[in-house]
């Protein structure tokens, strides 16, 4: 009987587990660690017209550049040519990732990748500390990258000075302009290197006389220091004490408070004479990724537990820095994924866009592409890795505040073992273009359009050129869409139409040559231009049907295309500025007068002694003086000609007959077989103008709707130059 009743209720279990498992799975899903962050991860990619895309390009110990086998060529041409070419390769793989940023670190300890007064050469350009390597490693860096439409953000380590203590080490630093050597009393050692006390006020100069340095001398687009301020392996391993009693002088109760001050008067004396000098250059920085924990007893810290928050061991108050905004953009390292237990990636990049909301700051993100498949956590192995990293991205284009992101390092997108996730950036996350986004305080402006667009098609593709004088520009923006589509250059949906970008030559002429297609019937251009700063300028459509010079003579102007080019080529019409010829405004008096007078080459008189009461002092008055003399125009009444009033279609032909007869160039054959009596508002002609009307009508000049001569009506610009070309060339 029990044993019964036992397997009754064993069988009872196992139908309630079996319609457990049938349950719609939602009802009992464990939940992922990225399920607080749905909002921000649609199933789609999204797309970005502004994000920021970058890499680190470590120099420290050859990580990055030049490679160890190139630094130890014997042969220094060979050296030099060969560093040179793996820089080429390292911007042309950001190039075909579309990143639009490197950050190159120039100085990691105590020492310079560039021409320097203050500092030695850095051993990793020869293999020696102090040997002058045969060129400017960061004048090239810059002139390659700017080619290349990438910003070059100059990386500085602050305050170390060596990778290691050893006795070879300590022998390489006594030479000249070695800190190590010229003051000794700077240097303490922590995490078993070398570095310089933060707390001394000579020192925090030498750090900011090396960064001015290189802010004078190179045309940068940023600075950029990494999160090594205060950096111990333990909390005292620095042995500052003795620097607290000299210079602390009573003003903080505690060593702690006394050593951010220290990396808080660094960062704001830096922003403050990089802002003075080259208000255009960018000030970031890249922290670990953790401002302080709130478990740590701070209460406006993230949910986090992380082992090196930037309060409490860097001793770096990163959150004060964005608030007080000393800085142009922060890149918190987050190298974890949303599982990570200790410092997830959602917890911290949302802590870290509440504190940007608002703020004259950018926050991009520093992401650890070095982790994939080389980590314990299983979400940067494998298929996983890829999910995450799809993940992180969509997160950080989604989330308003995150404008960009930053990989570390730049040979991991090399690595055989990252691949999976490389291609995945390179085919889907960002497999369209996108441009820096722009900062408005750092001020700058948005050139003029370009103008005079043109197209050829070449067998090797499409060529286009355009002119532009605005010494502001940089570079420009080229898309290509769909003939008779229309774009919005400012939605994020214009991404998937940039082709490229192109830096501005010194040219007159620009040019760019699109190898992705050669049937120009099909397509249509679109050119921007861009400042330094990425600030964008109206666009210049570029087709078949479109204007050479004129952006808004097209599409329902395409009619007029040729008379209007034409006649701006022999001088008779000018645009109305901005590369606009507004085709659709009514012509006035006077300038169609211009026009016509112009088309026929007559003269002006140099002495005007009899002219119309309203010709005032203007562009015209000549004109309508020359006019009156030689009778081609009457006035309204009371010697008024009304210059800047529209003229009607019947007081046009009778200007443009009182000059053919002037000239004796009326047509007389070419009769069409049409008379005034086929329309039927022939009545609406005044008297004076039935003549004209007459004349043109039979000699086919003018056809009207077939039915109606509209003598009365106006005529927009584009209608008097397709006369005027009509009678001049046909």
């Amino acid at each position: 009987m029990i044993k019964g009743n036992l397997n009754k209720l064993i069988s009872i279990c196992i139908v309630i587990m079996l319609m457990v498992a049938a349950l719609p799975i939602h009802g009992f899903a464990a939940s992922n660690p990225w399920d607080p962050y749905n909002r921000y991860l649609p199933n789609q990619t999204p797309t970005a017209k502004r994000h920021l895309r970058g890499t680190w390009v470590s120099t420290v110990v050859n990580l990055d550049w030049p490679s160890v086998e190139t630094r130890n060529i014997g042969n220094d041409n060979q050296r030099i040519q060969k560093s040179k070419e793996e820089f080429i390769a390292i911007l042309d793989k950001a190039v075909e990732m579309n990143m639009n940023a490197v950050f190159f670190q120039v100085s990691a300890e105590g020492d310079a990748f560039y021409k320097s007064n203050i500092v030695p050469w850095s051993r990793y350009l020869t293999g020696t500390f102090g040997k002058d390597p045969g060129f400017d490693p960061l004048a090239f860096a810059i002139e390659e990258a700017h080619k290349r439409n990438l910003e070059l953000h100059a990386w500085f380590n602050p305050y170390r000075i060596s990778m290691n203590t050893s006795d070879s080490t300590i022998a390489s630093l006594n030479i000249n302009k070695s800190v190590y050597k010229e003051h000794p009393e700077w240097i303490r050692t922590s995490m078993s290197r070398f570095v310089v006390d933060p707390g001394i006020p000579e020192a925090r100069e030498w750090v900011m006389k090396r960064v001015m340095e290189v802010v004078n001398n190179y045309d940068i687009d940023g600075v950029h220091f990494d999160d090594y301020f205060y950096y111990e392996s333990y909390l005292g391993e620095l042995q500052d004490q003795d620097t607290f009693s000299k210079y602390n002088l009573g003003q903080f109760s505690n060593l702690g408070d006394w050593r951010r001050n220290n990396t808080y008067l660094l960062v704001k004396e830096l922003s403050n004479k990089i802002t003075t000098t080259k208000p255009w250059v960018k000030f970031g920085i890249s922290p670990a990724a953790v401002w302080a924990n709130k478990r740590d007893g701070h209460s406006s810290g993230s949910n986090t537990s992380a082992g090196l928050p930037n309060y409490d061991r860097s001793f770096a108050d990163t959150k004060k820095w964005v608030q007080e905004e000393l800085i142009d953009y922060i890149a918190p390292q987050i190298y974890f994924t949303f599982a990570n237990p200790s410092a997830p990636y959602g917890e911290v990049a949302e802590w870290w866009s509440n504190v940007i909301k608002g703020r004259n700051v950018h926050l991009y993100i520093g992401q650890a592409l070095y982790k994939v498949n080389d980590n314990a956590d299983q979400y940067f192995l494998g298929n996983d890795a890829v999910e995450e990293f799809i993940r992180q991205h969509k997160y950080n284009v989604v989330k308003p505040e995150v404008m960009g992101s930053i990989m570390f390092r730049f040979q991991n997108f090399n690595d055989p073992n990252k691949q999976q996730v490389v291609n995945m950036i390179k085919e889907d996350l960002w497999s369209t273009r996108s441009l820096v986004p722009v900062m408005p305080w750092k001020g700058g402006k948005a050139p003029q359009s370009p103008t005079q667009g043109r197209i050829e098609a070449l067998s090797n593709g499409i060529r286009l050129s355009w002119v532009d004088k605005d010494p502001n520009t940089a570079y420009y923006a080229i898309y290509r869409i769909d003939k008779n589509s229309k774009i919005d250059v400012e939605s994020d949906e214009s991404a998937a139409k940039l082709v490229t970008t192109v830096r501005k030559s010194n040219k007159d002429i620009q040019e760019f040559v699109d190898r992705g297609n050669n049937d120009p019937s099909k397509v249509a251009y679109v050119v921007t231009a861009l400042d330094r700063l990425h600030n964008e300028s109206k666009e210049l459509i570029i087709s078949i049907d479109q204007s050479t010079y004129f952006s808004d003579v097209k599409d329902q102007y395409a009619w007029a295309i040729k008379a209007i080019d034409g006649l701006y080529e022999r001088g008779i019409v000018s645009g109305m500025g901005d590369g606009r010829f507004a085709p659709q405004n009514n012509v006035t008096r006077a300038d169609f007068l211009i026009m016509v007078m112009k088309s026929y080459g007559i003269e002006l008189d140099a002495q005007i002694t009899d002219n119309f009461l309203d010709a005032g002092n203007k562009y015209y008055t000549s004109y309508l003086g020359t006019a009156k003399r030689l009778g081609l125009v009457s006035g309204v009444g009371d010697n008024l000609y009304l210059p800047e009033a529209t003229i009607t279609r019947q007081d046009m032909f009778v200007i443009l007959y009182k000059v053919l007869d002037k000239l004796e160039q009326l047509p007389e054959e070419m009769r069409s077989g049409r008379s005034l009596d086929n329309f039927n508002d022939t009545g609406e002609i005044a008297n004076y103008a039935v003549e004209a009307m007459k004349c043109f009508v039979e000699t086919g000049m003018i056809q009207g709707d077939g039915v109606h001569l509209r003598p009365r009506a106006t005529s927009t610009r584009a209608e008097a130059v397709q006369v005027l070309y009509n009678l001049l060339f046909k």
